[in-house]
């Protein structure tokens, strides 16, 4: 009980020392951000929960009005939690500043978690408010409203301790927090998971080595779930990415090439603004955080250095994560193309600057070892680096300027006109060759032939409607045809088209069918392909495995008290 009770007056603490960072989120309204999606994401995936369209993969609103696989290629899980929370009665924008809010608290739990397991609750309180206050984690919010990425930061501590749990004590409990920490992170950022599934690779074997190798089994079997509960959403990214334009993601302005950061930035400036990489005088702060790399590479190596006879293994682990660091610190710097050059699945980072959430984290991770090697001096050491960190950074956390708005001026008028062409380029479905001019009309395009609607309806994923068709006619959806989409009339499954392009500037690719003369019921629905029923059927059979490893535990464990 007492235990359990600290516990829960050091989360209190943390956020208490941590709400500095996020003080500003709190008054009613919303601030711009670079990418001023994060409220829409969420209104769609609402609109998906209304229509039971659980796994969301389609919203109707992108694209001009005429719907974008979003979810099918973007990760979902905080557009989930933010839906949630709207479910309860907040508003849009405010799901989105509890989830930035979340993301603070939540990163420094878990990077508490992860070092106060291996060096302590000073140690790990001193790592987790480095880890929170760093520039960059202000610039994720502030300046870039980078939501996900963000988020991201929350599940690298958790993977982590859970890897090092199970490996030490091979319970199934944290088999299971590992296969949930894993999953998270895989439907939050799929490129963040990229980067540091090579640092958990390392870790996994490094421990395993040390400590029990015979548990290598139950590490596998939880990356294995991780992968399944996942899959829902990995299998459709790696397999149905085919069937969207993708060249916008690597081209012009996101060519990875144009957004290397020199030495200066990284290391030395403490320059602030809220322009883009890339352009003149953008003073875009992609500092590694003067604190958390002075005592990562220059404290802890000398500290480790003085422990080495005393402790020989953490000394020589220590040097290993600066290894990794330092690699990390190198893939952000223009020397680093050659590597980057080879490896075309990185050219989706966009920014090599984006592995900056990792070199954060194990700069962080560094600081909880020097903590735990200054011995006696470790709360003077302590002390030093948070004061420091706080007074360098505090003034970062502040958006460029607040709005007094709500949804409703959000989602309406130019706000809302906005929205629905933002990114409008990411994830056309294949068959149309450029974007839309202009928003999709209300009712369907009558081609040839006379229709009256009698009756039309747009949903999350669907359009449905009662025609009355006076002579045979060809109709034209505003709606992009997407591999899944089915059309039915009166309940049967007809062909459609999408190279039907007459009257346009350019072929869309929309859905296109004929329709007998009659009254008929028109349903165009999208439906699952063969790999995202698999990706389904994993990530069911994933989550089926999990509960029943967890009451094989709860039994077990009753049975040994």
């Amino acid at each position: 009980m007492a235990k359990n009770i600290s516990k829960k007056l050091i989360v209190i603490l943390l956020i208490f020392l941590i709400s500095p960072t996020f003080f500003k989120l709190l008054q009613p309204g919303f601030f711009p951000m670079q990418d001023d999606l994060q409220a829409f994401r969420v209104y769609e995936m609402d609109k998906c929960f209304t229509d039971l369209q659980i796994p969301c993969r389609w919203v109707p609103d992108a694209g001009y009005e005429y719907g974008y696989p979003q979810f099918n290629f973007y990760p979902p899980l905080p557009y989930y939690l933010g839906a949630g929370l709207h479910r309860v009665g907040i508003q849009y924008i405010d799901t989105v500043k509890i989830l930035f809010i979340l993301g603070y608290i939540l990163s420094a739990v878990t990077m508490f978690v992860l070092i106060a397991e291996m060096f302590g609750v000073w140690a790990g309180m001193v790592a987790s408010l480095l880890y929170t206050y760093i520039p960059y984690k202000a610039v994720e919010v502030y300046v870039r409203g980078a939501l996900s990425e963000f988020w991201a930061q929350i599940f690298f501590p958790l993977i982590l301790w859970a890897i090092y749990k199970l490996v030490k004590t091979g319970k199934i409990k944290y088999l299971i927090w590992f296969a949930f920490a894993s999953a998270a992170l895989a439907t939050t950022h799929t490129l963040m998971t990229m980067v540091f599934v090579p640092i958990a690779v390392v870790w996994a074997i490094y421990w395993l080595i040390r400590k029990k190798w015979g548990n290598w089994t139950k590490v596998m079997w939880g990356g294995i779930l991780g992968f399944g509960l996942s899959a829902f959403f990995i299998l459709p990214v790696i397999f149905e990415k085919k069937f969207v334009h993708t060249e916008s993601l690597l081209s012009g302005y996101f060519d990875y090439r144009q957004h290397f950061v020199n030495l200066y930035k990284l290391f030395i400036s403490r320059e602030w603004g809220y322009g883009s990489s890339g352009f003149p005088n953008e003073k875009l702060n992609l500092s590694l955080g003067i604190v958390q790399w002075v005592t990562g590479l220059v404290i802890l190596p000398v500290l480790a250095i003085f422990n080495f006879r005393k402790n020989k293994k953490v000394s020589l682990f220590a040097f290993g994560l600066i290894f990794l660091t330092l690699l990390s610190i190198f893939m952000i710097h223009m020397k680093s193309s050659f590597i980057w050059a080879l490896i075309p699945p990185l050219w989706y980072l966009q920014f090599p600057w984006r592995f900056l959430a990792v070199c954060i984290f194990l700069l962080c991770v560094l600081s909880g070892f020097a903590v735990y090697f200054a011995g006696r001096f470790k709360y003077v050491l302590g002390i030093v680096l948070v004061i420091a960190s706080f007074v360098l950074t505090i003034s970062f956390y502040i958006p460029k300027s607040w709005l007094n708005i709500t949804d409703t001026d959000k989602f309406s008028d130019i706000s809302w006109e906005k929205q629905l062409t933002i990114s409008i380029f990411d994830y056309l479905p294949i068959y149309g060759i450029l974007p839309p001019w202009s928003k999709a009309p209300e009712f369907p395009e009558v081609l040839y032939g006379v229709v009256k609607f009698l009756e039309y309806k747009k949903g999350s994923d669907f359009q449905t409607g009662t025609v009355e068709v006076s002579k045979d006619s060809l109709i034209r959806v505003p709606l992009f045809d997407f591999p899944g989409m089915v059309v039915r009339v009166d309940e049967k499954i007809v062909s459609h088209i999408n190279d039907n392009c007459s009257e346009e500037r350019y072929c869309r690719g929309l859905i296109t069918f004929s329709v007998p003369s009659g009254k008929h019921n028109i349903d165009i629905r999208l439906s699952d392909t063969p790999i995202r029923k698999i990706g389904n059927t994993l990530t069911l059979l994933s989550f089926l495995a999990v509960i029943l490893l967890a009451i094989s535990f709860k039994r077990n464990e009753k049975n040994t008290t």
